[in-house]
């Protein structure tokens, strides 16, 4: 085993010790797999034979750990318009035969997804608005068809700002939750801790026109609500925003777009968002699926770890890790795994 790889196997020997599930995400990743004029069936060929020697050699490598639980297909996409069905098929057929394997290889395990929506109905930006209505039938036909497990949908729209209100998230999030259903799968939510504070789109868009785009951990009773609306339609809460606006480690130093992230202010959102999940009761609140409270976080491996010294690193990995279980935490959502195993030099 090498360097890189024992630091995969140290996250998953201390998740075993401390009852979690680790999801990591695949070699396979991107939104830009795809382009028009590629030779399609091609392209998968290549693809498909990259995944298959990929999931066999890490699973043989990890997936007799306990808290080898799944896999996580990092290719944030929007739904296309529906009547490209070139790209509707490229992805579907993709997302099949990653899952297909996945699951042949660990009977079991649950392939998962976390795409976004778009809320620019103006469309500012200059991508296409679609309805909640075209975003159900989308991933119907999509989960239907290629085998993923779980839907992990963010709650904050690819734009990422604070003045979204709960009533412009709800329709896709019960639009999505409606897909699953249907196609008979698992809809969870992705409750993001990180937004970009704006008062209205024209500030928003000025900061983005200047890469001043100005992030804030999404303060409790804001938190609050938005963990309340997931809980409303998922059943199951994961996060993207414990890195970077909450890890409480002083070594950790986090930045989103350029901006360093106050270590203070971080510490002070960890215990904040902890004194709130000691509020809650055992019970699920009436007329929700689960406890309003995060399950689990996107944590990106930092590239060049291998080069501490190892006792060192599984202290300081064993310290992140215990610091999401305080928080309550079941699933490690673990990125970058391809960069500490690569099946390729197998």
């Amino acid at each position: 085993m090498t360097r890189k790889e024992n630091i995969l196997e140290i996250i998953y020997s201390v998740a075993d010790e401390l009852g979690m599930k680790v999801m990591c995400d695949m070699n396979i990743i991107g939104g830009g797999l795809y382009h028009p004029d590629d030779n399609h069936d091609s392209i998968l060929t290549v693809l498909k034979k990259k995944s298959d020697k990929h999931i066999v050699a890490y699973h043989e490598m990890y997936g007799n750990h306990p808290s080898f639980w799944g896999w996580y297909l990092n290719n944030e996409i929007n739904p296309m318009d529906s009547l490209d069905y070139k790209q509707a098929h490229f992805w579907r057929q993709l997302w099949k035969s990653v899952a297909n394997k996945c699951h042949a290889i660990a009977p079991g395990s649950k392939v998962t997804i976390s795409p976004f929506f778009l809320l620019d109905k103006e469309e500012f930006r200059g991508f296409r608005y679609q309805s909640p209505a075209e975003y159900e039938a989308w991933w119907f036909n999509t989960m239907k068809e290629s085998d993923i497990d779980v839907l992990m949908l963010q709650d904050s729209g690819a734009e990422h700002l604070s003045f979204f209100t709960l009533d412009e998230r709800e329709p896709f999030l019960a639009a999505a939750a409606k897909a699953c259903q249907r196609a008979g799968k698992e809809f969870w939510v992705n409750v993001e801790t990180g937004q970009v504070e704006a008062d209205n789109w024209a500030e928003a868009l000025e900061m983005e026109h200047n890469h001043s785009r100005e992030w804030a951990f999404t303060q409790i009773d804001w938190l609050k609500q938005k963990l309340l609306l997931a809980a409303k339609y998922g059943t199951g809460i994961i996060n993207w925003g414990y890195y970077p606006f909450m890890n409480p480690k002083d070594e950790y130093e986090a930045e989103v777009d350029g901006q360093k992230v106050n270590a203070d202010n971080r510490k002070a959102n960890y215990e904040a968002y902890k004194n709130y999940i000691e509020s809650l009761t055992d019970n699920i609140p009436d007329g929700l699926l689960v406890q309003p409270k995060l399950q689990g976080t996107l944590w990106f491996l930092e590239a060049g770890m291998e080069n501490k010294d190892m006792a060192t690193l599984e202290k300081e990995l064993r310290e992140e890790i215990t610091n999401q279980r305080n928080l309550g935490f079941t699933y490690l959502w673990i990125c970058s795994t391809s960069y500490y195993f690569t099946a390729e030099k197998k």
